[in-house]
């Protein structure tokens, strides 16, 4: 059975979101604002929204609106993938 380790230290993240979709789901992984996820994955707000919303359209993600901003954090299942382990169910 193969080890363990996590699946951003190699590229089938990559691989099976996209370089810019990966790095906005690791970004979520600690929480990120639009602009923050945005500045981590080196794209435009703009582009960030397009890929918060297919993240959170697939349940990787959650976002939370607060005042003028949107946060948005890493699901269960998000973390899974991004550890490369299988999400709890319960």
């Amino acid at each position: 059975m193969p080890s363990r380790t996590r699946v951003s230290e190699g590229q089938p993240l990559e691989a099976l979101l996209g370089r810019t979709r990966a790095s906005i789901l690791q970004a979520t992984a600690t929480g990120a604002t639009t602009t923050e996820a945005a500045q981590r994955a080196g794209v435009s707000p703009g582009t960030a929204t397009h890929h918060t919303t297919a993240l959170r359209n697939t349940g990787l993600i959650g976002s939370a609106r607060r005042a003028n901003t949107v946060l948005h954090t890493v699901t269960r299942l998000g973390a899974a993938l991004l550890t490369g382990s299988s999400p709890d169910r319960s």
